[in-house]
C-alpha cells in the first residue's frame, strides 16, 4: 500500500535535508582539516606549541664562550709545560745527586704555580676583552643616535647581502624603529653585524674560564707527574726478574712512564 502523498513528500524532504546536513558536514570537516594543515607550519614562526611532536627534539651541548678555549690551552700547556720542568729536574737524580722525591715535589710546586698563572690569565684577558666591547658598544650607541639614517642604510645593505630584498630589508628597519626599544634593538644587530658579538653575552664568563683553565692545567700536569707518585718499592713488582732492582733502573722505568703517559695524552 502506498503511502500518502504529503507523508510521502514529507520523508523525501527530510531525507534529503539529512543528506544535505551530512555533506555539509563533511564539508566543513574537510575545510577546517584543510585550514589546519596549512597553518601547521606556521606555527614555528608566530605561535607556541603547548607540547611538541613526539619525537622531535633540538638537543644541544652546553656552550660557554671562553669555557672551551681556556679547557684546550690549560691542558695542554699543563701537560707540556710541567713534562718538561719533570724531564729537566730528572737529570741530578739519574745522576744520583737527587732521589725521586725531587721530581715529585718539582712537579707539584709546577701545577700549582702554572694553574693560578692560567686561571688569573684568564680572568684578566676576558675582563679586559668585554671591557673593550662594552667600549666599543657604546660608541656604536652614539653613532646610531647621531647617525641614524646612515646607520640603517648599512644595516639594510647588510640585510640584503644575506638574501633579503631590499623591500623586505626596508620593512625589517621600519618595524626595528617602531620598536619602544629602537635603539637597543637596532645596537644589538649592530653589535653582532660588526663584531658578531651578543651585548647581553659578549666574550662570557671571566670566572667560568678562570676556574676551567685551573682545573685543566692541573689535570694536564699531573699526568706526567702519575709515575712519580709510586714509590720504587711498587716498580720493582713490575721488574720481569721479579728480584730487587736498582734506583737507577727505577728512575728510568718512571721515565718510560712518563713519556709514554705524555705521549697518550
Amino acid at each position: 500500500e502506498e503511502p500518502p502523498e504529503g507523508l510521502a513528500d514529507s520523508s523525501a524532504g527530510a531525507s534529503g535535508r539529512s543528506v544535505g546536513e551530512g555533506e555539509r558536514d563533511r564539508m566543513e570537516h574537510s575545510r577546517e582539516a584543510t585550514t589546519s594543515t596549512m597553518k601547521a607550519p606556521l606555527l614555528g614562526h608566530g605561535s607556541q606549541r603547548e607540547e611538541p611532536p613526539e619525537g622531535w627534539g633540538n638537543p644541544h651541548s652546553a656552550v660557554s664562550k671562553g669555557a672551551t678555549r681556556a679547557a684546550v690551552l690549560g691542558a695542554l700547556d699543563g701537560l707540556v709545560s710541567n713534562l718538561c720542568l719533570i724531564l729537566g729536574v730528572m737529570a741530578p737524580c739519574l745522576n744520583g745527586e737527587e732521589t725521586d722525591k725531587t721530581v715529585l715535589l718539582t712537579g707539584t710546586a709546577g701545577i700549582l704555580a702554572g694553574a693560578f698563572s692560567m686561571a688569573v690569565g684568564e680572568w684578566l684577558s676576558i675582563t679586559a676583552e668585554n671591557e673593550h666591547h662594552l667600549a666599543e658598544i657604546e660608541t656604536e650607541r652614539l653613532h646610531i643616535v647621531e647617525h641614524r639614517q646612515e646607520e640603517n642604510a648599512e644595516l639594510m645593505d647588510y640585510f640584503v647581502e644575506q638574501g633579503l630584498r631590499a623591500e623586505t630589508a626596508r620593512q625589517v628597519i621600519s618595524d626595528l624603529e617602531g620598536h619602544p626599544e629602537a635603539t637597543s634593538r637596532l645596537l644589538n644587530f649592530h653589535a653582532k653585524f660588526h663584531w658578531g658579538i651578543d651585548e647581553e653575552d659578549l666574550s662570557g664568563s671571566a670566572s667560568v674560564a678562570a676556574i676551567v683553565s685551573f682545573v685543566a692545567f692541573a689535570s694536564g700536569g699531573l699526568i706526567p707527574l702519575l709515575p712519580w707518585t709510586c714509590p720504587c718499592s711498587v716498580v720493582e713488582s713490575w721488574h720481569a726478574g721479579g728480584g730487587a732492582i736498582s734506583t737507577d733502573l727505577c728512575l728510568k722505568v718512571k721515565l718510560a712512564l712518563t713519556v709514554a703517559l705524555s705521549t697518550v695524552a
